[in-house]
């Protein structure tokens, strides 16, 4: 993906001193789709912000202004923006008028108010002592129910705050970044070629599809392309990634609701595919592969054949299985109307990837934003409008079956040819990349100088995601939180990054 070399400046709106714009419209004429908002310094340490849209071309278009004063909050407007917002005025400390709920979403109460690390790194952080205001429920028989943020388990923390009555869900709010690792500041002076490292680091299960989407916003800053075969392979490390999540995904959902069979089986399909990988790869889940300029580990024709056959058999049993699993009585009636995601909300949140998808919204950036491999095909992309954990797991399932088909194809007919080139990194360069990860669509942006990065910026899915789940609990019963939360399977430590 092309950076545009020319971001448009904000205009401002006459008779405000603030700094505020109209959001620009799609083709379709409707407001276009806000895919992320972030900041950045300039060599003078001025704040730049930068808001990338969707308007239905095959690129982004990055809108980019210089703050030296108060920003008018686009939230009002695009309630997408409202995380994004209140995590700019975290790391940068600018101050956005406007916007509906500015409390502290990264850093928690033992944080100051005054420091902003991306602003100025802080030699140290004084501990103080403050309350995180969440909202009141009131009412007779209105109770509070506060679940984590230390959960049973491996699972990462995260706290839910119900407001039920009886067993029903009035409201949920969430409070997460326990896991917050300044990921963003981490790449900070890091050179081009090891920054891959810490992308692969941001969520492990969706390892390479960070890494791929980092190397190829490296590759947009350097004017280069991946040579063919090398982005054949990273579309067979995408989709592998893809199909392992999905079955993971469905079995974990069988599992939530006593299917126990069900989850042991999905669990052993999904290490199925795990050793296979491990076999011609060298590694499970990808990591270490993907390097700016292509991939590191080619694959001769004998380990092509064994990883496709592996797959084609996986892929069969899956589908057997998730046959059975959804023409089970009993999971059919939990998953059915449970934790509906209203398309008008999905849109209003921007939200991405197979919640998306379930929801009606049809968007999938390997097809709207052709990438390395993707350019070169007519991609299935399914849909269904109900918006349950039922159309989430079939989402899951419908494109599980395309991926297998995916690698099998590329890899039946891998082109010859180099797995990598070098990538020049001298001056000052920027660029960006979007992939659509297993989560939905993962965007990086980059900024770097004379080899070393500057500032990379990391849109995740699950970022994105996240405030849209309490609008799927409302109105359900609290026992089904665990399952609607499990089908929305959003990765804590990436939204957190």
């Amino acid at each position: 993906m092309k950076d545009n070399g020319n971001p448009e400046d904000l205009e401002p709106q006459q008779g405000s001193g603030d700094a505020v714009f109209s959001v620009p419209l799609a083709h379709s004429g409707a407001p276009a789709r806000l895919v992320t908002l972030f900041g950045s310094l300039t060599q003078s340490r001025q704040v730049v912000v930068r808001y990338v849209f969707d308007l239905g071309d095959p690129d982004y278009r990055i809108i980019e202004r210089r703050i030296d004063g108060p920003l008018a909050s686009i939230t009002p407007l695009m309630p997408a923006a409202t995380w994004y917002e209140r995590e700019l005025h975290d790391q940068y400390g600018v101050n956005l008028t406007g916007h509906p709920d500015l409390r502290p979403l990264l850093f928690h109460e033992n944080w100051s108010e005054e420091i902003h690390p991306m602003l100025k790194t802080p030699s140290e952080i004084p501990w103080v002592e403050r309350d995180y205001p969440f909202l009141k429920v009131q009412g007779q028989g209105v109770c509070e129910v506060a679940v984590g943020p230390v959960h049973a388990g491996i699972i990462e923390p995260g706290h839910f705050r119900f407001s039920v009555m009886g067993d029903l869900v009035l409201h949920l709010e969430l409070r997460h970044f326990y896991t917050h690792k300044g990921t963003e500041k981490l790449f900070e002076g890091s050179t081009a070629d090891s920054g891959v490292i810490i992308a692969e680091s941001v969520s492990g299960d969706n390892c390479f599809a960070h890494a791929v989407a980092y190397c190829q916003a490296v590759e947009n800053a350097g004017a280069v392309s991946a040579p063919l075969r090398a982005a054949a392979i990273r579309l067979i490390g995408l989709e592998l990634e893809r199909l392992i999540a999905h079955i993971g995904d469905v079995g974990f959902l069988a599992n939530d609701v006593g299917f126990v069979v069900a989850h042991a089986l999905a669990s052993s399909i999904k290490e199925s595919l795990l050793r296979a990988s491990a076999r011609c790869f060298g590694t499970r889940y990808w990591r270490g592969v993907a390097c700016p300029g292509g991939v590191r580990i080619d694959l001769d024709a004998k380990q092509g054949a064994m990883l496709s056959e592996a797959v084609a058999r996986a892929a069969r049993e899956f589908a057997t299985l998730a046959h059975v699993i959804l023409e089970t009585p009993s999971v059919q009636s939990r998953f059915e109307t449970a934790g509906v995601l209203y398309e008008n909300f999905a849109e209003d949140l921007a939200v991405v990837g197979p919640v998306a998808r379930a929801s009606g919204v049809d968007l999938d950036v390997r097809r709207d934003h052709p990438y390395g491999r993707y350019r070169d095909l007519q991609l299935e992309v399914p849909t269904i409008h109900y918006g349950d954990v039922l159309a989430r797991a079939r989402i899951r399932i419908q494109e599980a079956a395309v991926s297998a088909r995916l690698i099998c194809e590329t890899l039946g007919a891998l082109p010859p040819g180099p797995t990598r080139l070098a990538v020049p990194f001298d001056g000052q360069r920027q660029g960006h990349s979007a992939v659509e990860s297993p989560r939905g669509e993962l965007f990086y942006w980059v900024e770097i100088e004379d080899g070393r990065l500057r500032r990379c910026h990391v849109k995740s899915p699950s970022f994105q995601n996240w405030p849209a789940m309490p609008l799927a609990v409302a109105g359900n019963i609290i026992a089904d939180f665990p399952l609607i939360n499990k089908s929305f399977n959003l990765s804590y430590s990436g939204c957190d990054r």
